[in-house]
């Protein structure tokens, strides 16, 4: 079973018990291809992730995420939870489906099929991804709205302007406003691929924030959650080493955290990998590892000849004789090349027709004997595990039938240029007894490849590789019970090593999200990773942002959540009554002001539950967190509070284009007074409260409000981070 992690103060316990599992929830339930216990489990998970998102009504947002194994039956949660969402009073739930068309197409008919079904006039919208005319899909998208009991369905492609549109869609004026009472979820599928920023490393060499880059995709996702006053983004991967290695302070970094239970049956790396009675993995040796500058191989490896033998003669043992399944399928993934993906085809589809040619012959020919014997190892090789298998003769009596009904599938967008087979996107699986497919990235994380038994995958990397990116290559792993006594997987000897790796760092991470009870723990105790790997992409970790970025004076402006923000900084200045230091005083009560030196655990306790909804003050936020914890590990322990006219009142000040042009106040003329900006300490970071009031009525809801903002003065202080090594995945 599962276990959801609180590390928010709230208590979901409430929200769960007032949960129910309604009728949307039973009827898919029903129609489910699993046991009466793992549709339990499935649920009651669905439940844990549920329970912990904002209800319909109430304005908050928040982040979850959920975390299986790969190929473990994610979609399945996230179809049980829309369904359990639409039981309770959830109007629209967003699927960002993966970077793919062909994993956009697949999303969409999982949803159509098993929550619609049949009805097409029922509880349950869905929209396709062709939301292309602005002024109809408002339009449509409002008149649904407006039926009231329509459950609204929207699996986009998690591309920059598919999320746009869908926010501008959100935004516009006669959507917005029916949005306060809506329970909303965004739903990111593989929330680690893309999701984030990825310009976290190159906006290090950046002076100035304001002057920062965003990758569009994780722009987009901010614009979409702030259309929706209340919704809840809940991410499902099999990899979040990114998610938990980037700031808890980030805007996608989840509060909540459900491990998700696989069902009985599952293969996943411990069986492939740590399988004592059973050797399913095996070496390319290393000079058939192919790759296109350091290997360009010029003729088919003997490897790759072996697996395909073996492949034809398990569809042979399985399908053909046995019948205990209708079809097998082989992948082959050389590297992300497309020319690369051709010259496997070729190879591919050449052997085949001239096995087909040779078995033809007559039982005397030489060509033919030898081609018998290969098959031969190769049956002796796949039925070693198979209990009674059929005998040699049988086999061989299928072997051309199987050949001639064997479809090799080129899986990549591109239009061949060296292959006369033509590249395909979508399998119809039941065509064909055996199916091989030959690409690369397009087979990578969130491609089902169904019923796949034989796997040669000669990708490598050169130097260290990424954990979350060579897992999400396991198509190999998955419900496979079946026939998994003919399962096989070729892979490099760096590989073998590194799955292994990975193997015993997956379950140490799952182990410890069970256990742990806060994020902090986590990062403690969670990527405990062997040299081999590294956990995740570094482009996407703000480390980098902390070296040489935070000096001098940044003023954090906002006018975002006026009230919330209002309310935590009063609280924490409350806490300071005692402890004033007082500065020189000025004619002026504008120019006295106050300090005190606090700890940095206390300051991070209420700085860290300020919100903001813009990039450069949320990244702004999350590095100056980093920056505090790593000076505390220093041995730095207390930074300097300052109240800015703290018995003068507001000051005063107008906005333009949405923003304070400055908070300090300069120094007088005269120099009598030296400006808010002299008010620092050299030693230690120094933060200063600037209490203002909006004087320019630039809208209703803002005029004459006081609020809080900040501005932080960094001290130069050197080594108070390590660096992060280089990255050395190559392909």
């Amino acid at each position: 079973m599962s276990e959801t992690i609180s590390i928010l103060t709230d208590d979901p316990v409430d929200y769960r018990q007032r949960l129910i599992v309604g009728t949307h929830t039973v009827k898919l339930a029903e129609a489910l291809p699993i046991e009466d216990e793992a549709k339990a489990i499935v649920i009651d998970e669905a439940m844990d992730i549920l329970s912990h998102c904002v209800p319909p009504g109430r304005h908050d947002d928040i982040t979850n995420i959920a975390v299986g194994y790969v190929q473990s039956g994610k979609t399945m949660s996230f179809t049980v939870l829309s369904a359990l969402a639409a039981d309770n009073g959830y109007r629209i739930i967003i699927y960002l489906t993966g970077t793919k068309t062909n994993l956009q197409g697949q999303t969409y008919r999982r949803l159509r099929n098993d929550l619609l079904g049949g009805n097409r006039f029922g509880d349950y919208k869905i929209f396709d991804d062709n939301l292309r005319n602005y002024h109809i899909d408002i339009n449509r998208v409002k008149n649904f709205i407006d039926l009231g009991d329509c459950v609204l369905l929207f699996p986009i492609l998690k591309h920059y302007q598919h999320i746009s549109e869908l926010a501008d869609i959100f935004g516009s004026v006669s959507i917005k406003s029916k949005l306060n009472e809506l329970g909303v979820l965004i739903i990111d599928d593989e929330a680690d691929q893309s999701s984030f920023n990825t310009y976290a490393r190159k906006n290090s060499q950046s002076d100035d924030w304001e002057e920062d880059e965003f990758s569009k995709t994780y722009a987009s996702i901010l614009k979409l959650k702030s259309v929706f006053p209340s919704h809840s983004y809940v991410q499902y991967t099999a990899t979040p080493q990114a998610a938990f290695l980037i700031s808890n302070q980030d805007i996608l970094s989840p509060k909540f955290h459900t491990v998700l239970t696989p069902s009985k049956g599952y293969t996943g790396g411990k069986f492939f990998f740590k399988n004592e009675t059973m050797e399913l993995v095996k070496t390319i040796p290393d000079e058939e590892v192919y790759h296109y500058q350091r290997n360009p191989l010029t003729d088919c490896p003997q490897s790759l000849l072996n697996s395909l033998r073996e492949f034809i003669v398990s569809v042979a043992v399985k399908v053909c004789i046995r019948e205990d399944i209708s079809f097998l399928t082989m992948m082959i993934h050389p590297d992300g090349l497309c020319a690369s993906n051709e010259k496997f085809a070729n190879w591919v589809d050449g052997n085949l027709a001239s096995w087909r040619d040779i078995l033809n012959a007559s039982s005397n020919d030489f060509a033919r004997r030898l081609l018998v014997d290969d098959f031969r190892r190769a049956y002796e090789e796949i039925t070693r595990y198979v209990s009674l298998p059929p005998s040699f003769d049988e086999i061989m009596n299928v072997l051309n039938r199987v050949l001639l009904f064997t479809h090799v599938h080129l899986i990549q967008s591109i239009s061949s240029q060296f292959s006369s087979i033509q590249p395909e996107t979508e399998i119809d699986w039941e065509e064909d007894i055996a199916h091989i497919l030959i690409g690369a990235d397009m087979l990578n994380r969130g491609f089902t490849v169904e019923h796949l038994s034989m796997t040669y995958m000669p990708r490598s990397t050169k130097g260290r590789a990424t954990a979350d990116t060579i897992e999400q290559r396991c198509r190999f792993f998955g419900y496979k019970m079946k026939y998994a006594d003919v399962c096989r997987v070729y892979l490099p000897q760096k590989s073998i090593q590194e799955y292994n790796d990975y193997v015993d760092h997956e379950e140490v991470l799952r182990s410890t999200l069970r256990q742990c009870s806060s994020l902090k723990e986590l990062s403690l105790h969670s990527m405990q990773i062997a040299n081999t790997l590294n956990p995740t992409r570094t482009n996407i970790l703000s480390k980098k942002l902390i070296r040489s970025r935070l000096f001098g004076w940044r003023q954090m402006i906002s006018v975002d959540y006026i009230s919330h923000n209002n309310k935590v900084v009063s609280q924490f200045l409350e806490s300071l009554s005692s402890r004033w230091n007082y500065c020189h005083t000025y004619e002026k009560p504008m120019q006295n002001h106050r300090y005190a030196d606090v700890s940095i655990d206390e300051f991070l306790n209420s700085f860290s539950n300020i919100k903001y909804i813009d990039v450069p003050n949320i990244t702004r936020k999350i590095v100056t967190i980093q920056y505090l914890t790593s000076l505390r590990e220093t041995g730095h322990s207390h930074i300097r509070i300052y109240e800015i006219a703290f018995g003068a009142g507001a000051r005063s000040r107008s906005l333009t284009n949405g923003k304070f042009a400055q908070l300090f106040q300069g120094n007088s003329p005269d120099w009598s007074y030296p400006g808010d900006r002299d008010f620092k300490s050299n030693d230690m970071l120094s933060v200063q409260i600037h209490h203002l009031k909006i004087t320019n009525e630039v809208s209703i809801h803002l005029a004459n409000k006081e609020l809080y903002n900040l501005a932080i003065y960094y001290p130069e202080i050197e080594d108070y981070v390590s660096l992060e090594e280089q990255d050395d995945d190559e392909d």
